[in-house]
């Protein structure tokens, strides 16, 4: 029983390590990224900027067949940089 609950525990934590792949990203693997961070060591592709006229900008990174947002809201304190899979 105790090997069978060892080997459980070290499945699950076996995988848990793949979320932090760059070529399969998560949401919560990018919460802490930046455009520079994904560009320059991870290999993304900047496809798009789009700035609404306001505080905030949108920039769409690719790698491959991922897509990646990261919004800029320099007006907002609660949403200051954020990117996330859209």
């Amino acid at each position: 029983m105790k090997k069978l609950l060892g080997i459980i525990v070290l499945g699950l934590l076996w995988g848990n390590v793949s979320y932090s792949n760059p070529n399969n990203p998560t949401n919560e693997w990018l919460k802490d990224k930046t455009v520079n961070q994904l560009t320059q060591e991870y290999g993304y592709k900047l496809f798009s900027v789009i700035n609404d006229g306001s505080n905030t900008v949108l920039y769409t990174l690719t790698n491959k067949k991922i897509v990646v947002s990261c919004v800029v809201a320099s007006g907002n304190p609660k949403v200051k940089f954020y990117c996330f899979l859209p």
